[in-house]
């Protein structure tokens, strides 16, 4: 016991005899570190504005003209799916989409791109606009009436990344996409006959 309790004050006086005073804490009131209000998304739109003005900095007007069109057109097919002249818009505007995609990629044979082709097509097709479109384009993809094989064959593999997994599966017409979803009445969409 003379040994264990020598040992502890050699230890004690070897590191300065240390002590520990454990004082008064001062605690405060915690504050918030941020205000919100519920359902108030002025914030979010303004950084959404902010992203937007950035990326049209450096936007390519044809590219832009070709992205506005295709948003239109989806936005047209999700509401009247049962249109064809809203259908044929779409093929079209995402058809000329897509060819600007390829034309931005330059690779005939995917598999053999470079990073760097890839890269630049990527940030290319990434701006603000652009991710609006597709998900313009995965809302529309959701109503029936348009399969893979309505596109042309030189973008159909390629238009896939853009349309969503509304047109991965195989290309015959989705159900109900017939005459008994749009029947005979015009103006009505499929939404409104279900």
């Amino acid at each position: 016991m003379a040994f264990a309790t020598s040992f502890a004050a050699v230890s004690w006086a070897a590191r300065g005899f240390p002590m520990q005073w454990s004082g008064p804490v001062s605690v405060s009131s915690l504050q918030p570190a941020i205000t919100s209000t519920f359902a108030d998304t002025s914030a979010m739109d303004d950084e959404r504005k902010r992203r937007e003005s950035a990326a049209q900095k450096d936007t390519n007007p044809s590219l832009d003209r070709i992205r506005q069109e295709v948003l239109q057109a989806a936005t047209g097919f999700e509401m009247s799916p049962c249109n064809s002249a809203m259908k044929k818009n779409l093929i079209e505007a995402l058809t000329a989409y897509t060819r600007a995609w390829q034309a931005k990629l330059n690779c005939p044979v995917k598999m053999f791109c470079t990073d760097e082709k890839l890269n630049a097509a990527a940030a290319a097709f990434s701006t603000p606009l652009d991710l609006r479109v597709k998900d313009a384009l995965l809302r529309a993809f959701l109503q029936p009436g348009i399969v893979k094989t309505d596109f042309p064959a030189s973008v159909q593999f390629d238009m896939l990344q853009f349309a969503g997994p509304g047109l991965w599966g195989d290309p015959v017409p989705m159900a109900g996409a017939g005459p008994s979803v749009c029947g005979s009445q015009t103006g009505a969409s499929a939404r409104d006959l279900r």
